[in-house]
């Protein structure tokens, strides 16, 4: 376990309601704690933050990361305390004033001898906050800072490859087969968890040789190995929903009757809560596609869900590393949570901050949504449609895949059947007509994905305006957007007309041969940062304006 797993799992016993644990911290208020307290980390790498303020800016209290804990009282500099540099921290109490009145402090005691007290801290339970930290200095010798959360898209592919190893041994584990069911369920895990080529033809191997299939303690302790630092225990529950799911799709019952998840419930190392949890947010994916579910009961049930995640001590996100299991990855069905203005309050939004996958904050998803559609607020019909969207995306790539690996198995059957020398004519007609169907195929697929490329253009800016994009990814979760957006363009030379006259200028364009699924990204980063919204860009403008006007003052008085 890393330092900031441990502290995910501890610091909610320190406030009932004033600390926030990652990624279930408002980006409001982190982006003003980023700022306030100085922390010059990626957002990603936030564990948790108490704040200490009166109306939940954010901007007083305590910062907490893998490497370090910054304290800041109101109208001071923050204080940086390196875990390494802490030789102590105690809870005291003391008499001040009457007898009767108690004054609650956390002692700092550094390696270099010398101290600072914190005292003063709202609806602080002082000597829990004193035993996380001891715990950390006692029980770790590592101190680094971490993403909190990481989209099991995009881990590398050992990981992906041990986790739908672990998927395909339980699909055998049942019947010794994998039925079309089962099959087209771990076609689109795979696609949702986008496989390179060669991991893709490894799971294909290994659904197809069991025979020699590993062992699960040895597949598990795979994962673990390569799984990134403080996300095993997320990862783990994962895997369990997707296993559940798997069970419930192909006409599993109870899960009293789901023998593998019973027999390996110690390999897995889940608890009932968390099991609970990942039947829940299973039932909860298939219900939002509903006709007859309103936005009022969908948002209703992703509370209760996140509150039932809240009790069990793990983020909600969590349970959603690979995706939605009704066919949403990661990014869409944040994408899609979003129009609900659901983002955000989840936490959602926060396991989406790398860069492999579009950043989609809440606030500026739901207004690039809404800009898309052109209207104020969204129905409810339109805002199943987007979700709907995305798992028909989904289920195409699926598709898309299946084509190419149709052609890849066709290619190999022609050459072992050329290589044992003369073939009768059937077998020579047939396994033309199987050249031709899957060439037609692949035609196809191409010419789709050629046309979805071009729509998906239409939502990104045709020609880049490098300060207008500076404007809108000034906040610290938002400033890694402007490199993930400037990437994807190249400046380029293009002729216009003026007065009569022909005119070479430089402009920035979308370079050629963008991957559709990249192009995706591209899209749904510029709706992120409200690039379209006109509200979005006056106000980052006025905010501008208002910066340089300040710099212009303090210059005069200088």
């Amino acid at each position: 376990m890393s330092v900031s797993a441990y502290l995910r799992e501890n610091l909610r016993s320190i406030s009932s309601k004033n600390v926030s644990v990652a990624p279930g911290i408002d980006e409001k208020k982190l982006n003003n704690a980023l700022k306030a307290f100085a922390y010059n980390g990626l957002p990603g790498n936030v564990v948790a933050l108490f704040d200490n303020t009166l109306f939940g800016t954010g901007k007083d209290g305590l910062l907490f990361t893998g490497e370090q804990v910054i304290y800041r009282s109101g109208f001071a500099d923050p204080i940086h305390f390196p875990y390494e540099d802490i030789r102590s921290a105690k809870y005291t109490q003391v008499h001040t004033g009457s007898m009767d009145k108690l004054e609650h402090t956390l002692i700092f005691e550094r390696k270099d001898n010398s101290q600072l007290v914190i005292k003063d801290l709202s609806d602080c339970d002082y000597a829990a906050l004193a035993s996380v930290l001891q715990g950390v200095i006692e029980n770790f010798t590592e101190f680094q800072d971490e993403k909190q959360l990481i989209p099991l898209e995009e881990m590398e592919e050992a990981v992906k490859v041990a986790y739908l190893k672990v998927i395909v041994n339980m699909a055998y584990d049942n019947d010794s087969v994998i039925d079309e069911k089962e099959f087209a369920e771990i076609l689109l895990l795979m696609t949702r968890l986008d496989l390179e080529p060669e991991s893709r033809f490894t799971v294909r191997a290994y659904m197809t040789g069991f025979n020699q299939a590993a062992a699960l303690d040895a597949l598990l302790a795979e994962l673990d190995s390569h799984c990134p630092r403080g996300q095993i225990r997320p990862l783990h529950i994962s895997l369990t929903k997707d296993l559940i799911n798997l069970h419930f799709s192909t006409g599993g019952g109870s899960l009293e009757t789901f023998g593998f998840l019973q027999r390996n419930r110690a390999l897995l190392q889940v608890t009932d809560d968390e099991i609970d949890l990942a039947v829940a947010a299973i039932r909860n994916d298939h219900s939002m596609l509903k006709d007859d579910v309103t936005d009022d009961q969908i948002v209703s049930a992703l509370k209760l869900l996140s509150a039932k995640a809240a009790a069990v001590g793990t983020p909600l996100a969590a349970v959603y590393l690979s995706g939605s299991v009704v066919g949403m990855s990661a990014a869409g069905l944040t994408s899609g949570l979003a129009t609900l203005g659901m983002g955000g309050i989840l936490g959602l939004s926060g396991m989406t901050t790398g860069i492999g996958v579009a950043v989609l904050l809440g606030v500026g998803a739901y207004a690039g949504v809404r800009k898309l559609t052109g209207a104020d607020e969204l129905t409810r019909s339109k805002r199943r449609e987007l979700m709907l969207v995305e798992v028909i995306k989904q289920t195409q790539a699926t598709i898309s895949l299946l084509m190419q690996d149709l052609n890849h198995i066709t290619d190999r059957l022609s050459q072992a059947l050329a290589e044992h020398g003369e073939q009768g004519q059937m077998i020579q007609r047939l396994t033309a007509m199987m050249g031709q169907m899957t060439g037609a195929g692949t035609v196809l697929t191409n010419k789709c994905e050629a046309t979805q490329s071009s729509a998906t253009k239409l939502r990104c800016a045709r020609f880049l305006d490098d300060a207008k994009l500076k404007t809108l990814t000034k906040e610290p979760t938002k400033a890694e957007l402007f490199d993930f957006i400037r990437s994807f363009y190249e400046e380029r030379s293009f002729s216009q007309e003026k007065d009569g006259q022909q005119f070479e200028t430089l402009k920035l364009a979308i370079k050629p041969g963008v991957s559709p699924k990249a192009l995706e990204n591209l899209a749904r980063a510029f709706e992120a940062v409200g690039y379209f919204n006109v509200s979005d860009v006056l106000v980052g403008g006025a905010a501008d304006m208002a910066d340089k006007a300040k710099g212009k003052l303090l210059g005069l008085f200088s």
